[in-house]
């Protein structure tokens, strides 16, 4: 009989590397082994608490530094940011509207006399595929990817700050476009001021304390316990929010089926974005620096804003839980398929098959253009 042996390290870098996915899965293993447990502290209050400090943590850790070189680099972050606050959050939204979900929530189709028609599941689920691509680009995930793929990481952070930032303010305006009509008439202004509590307020707090020097060194030593200690907090919003529903009993109506397409949808929509992002790096004539960022940044959606925004939500719009559900199966999903795009797109430099000849042609005439800054992801 063979053992696999496993060195320490190696497994430790390998639970640090997917450390949020592993978590995930303890947090929906608990939520379905215990629910009563997490039911019992689901409380709006509590979320809101988590979300505050999760976004203290990344006040502290945001770079904001580079947001000076901004006018040497204006026309490709103002596409960057364009794309992933508006054309990519609008236009799979649509999308998702069309599709054939149920206009009843899950406790209105449980309490159903006659069997439901052929639906995709009930409208939360259709709810959360919009918040999830309402929502702007990564903070830190795609950053990363940019840096890896020998990608333009100044614009990378620059458009990764800004995206979040607005975002605060933008997403749950394009969100309630598709909400049911007349149940985020009210509450958009609610939503956005429950944001800027949770939200703003400690991001600012967590730059004003990253200032000082000594704030500023121990986070460069800590930076990445800090980031464990996000994902941890992300994933206890999931716990109590999955434990109160199966608590409630509202995860009945969703068998594998659903799930399964679910999975097809998000996977579908997320090459849709990156088609989007590629038409858009192609026909401005981006070089490949620049190109990496619209699709290993933009095309991404951050997981941290969306949980803030489904816990600010009313209870009217349906159950947590599985409003959040595509969000939790979109994010590690756009993770992998992106992570397979770092290795052709830092191999290729020249990327002849990205650039028609009028690129090429005005790159020539354009030479003198700034060059590209890099700087250190650490």
């Amino acid at each position: 009989m063979v053992l696999c042996k496993c060195k320490p390290e190696a497994v430790k870098a390998f639970v640090l590397k997917h450390f949020l996915i592993i978590s995930e899965v303890i947090a929906v293993a608990l939520a379905f082994a215990v629910p009563v447990a997490g039911a019992k502290i689901s409380h709006p209050i509590t979320s809101l608490f988590i979300i505050a400090v999760i976004f203290l943590f990344t006040g502290l850790k945001m770079k904001t530094d580079e947001l000076r070189s901004i006018v040497h680099h204006i026309d490709i972050v103002a596409i960057g940011c364009v794309s992933s606050l508006f054309i990519t959050s609008l236009l799979p939204s649509f999308i998702v509207d069309q599709l054939p979900f149920s206009n009843l929530t899950s406790l209105q189709l449980n309490a159903s006399e006659h069997g439901p028609d052929f639906n995709l599941g009930p409208i939360e689920l259709q709810l959360g595929l919009i918040l999830f691509h309402c929502a702007p680009c990564t903070l830190a995930t795609g950053v990363i990817m940019v840096t890896t793929s020998n990608g333009n990481t100044v614009i990378a952070v620059i458009v990764s700050t800004i995206c979040n930032l607005v975002g605060c303010f933008v997403s749950p305006l394009l969100f309630s476009i598709f909400a049911p009509t007349g149940k985020m008439a009210d509450a958009s202004v609610r939503i956005i001021t429950k944001l800027g509590l949770s939200i703003l307020l400690p991001l600012f707090i967590g730059k004003l304390f990253a200032v000082h020097k000594g704030v500023k060194e121990a986070i460069g030593k800590y930076k990445k316990h800090i980031g464990l200690l996000q994902n941890i907090g992300i994933c206890l919003i999931l716990w109590l929010k999955l434990s109160a529903s199966i608590y409630k009993g509202t995860f009945e109506l969703i068998d594998i089926q659903k799930i399964l397409l679910l999975l097809l949808i998000v996977f579908v929509l997320h090459l849709f974005v990156l088609l989007i992002n590629f038409l858009l790096s192609v026909s401005f004539c981006m070089q490949r620096d620049q190109s990496s960022v619209l699709l290993l940044l933009v095309s991404q959606k951050t997981i941290v804003l969306t949980t803030a925004i489904a816990s600010a939500l009313p209870e009217s719009l349906g159950d947590g839980a599985l409003i959040l559900l595509p969000c939790f199966i979109g994010h590690p999903l756009q993770t992998l398929i992106d992570s397979l795009l770092i290795q052709p797109i830092r191999t290729s430099q020249a990327l002849p098959f990205w650039q028609p000849e009028f690129c090429r042609r005005y790159r020539q005439s354009t030479h003198q253009r700034v060059p590209s800054e890099k700087v250190d992801d650490s």
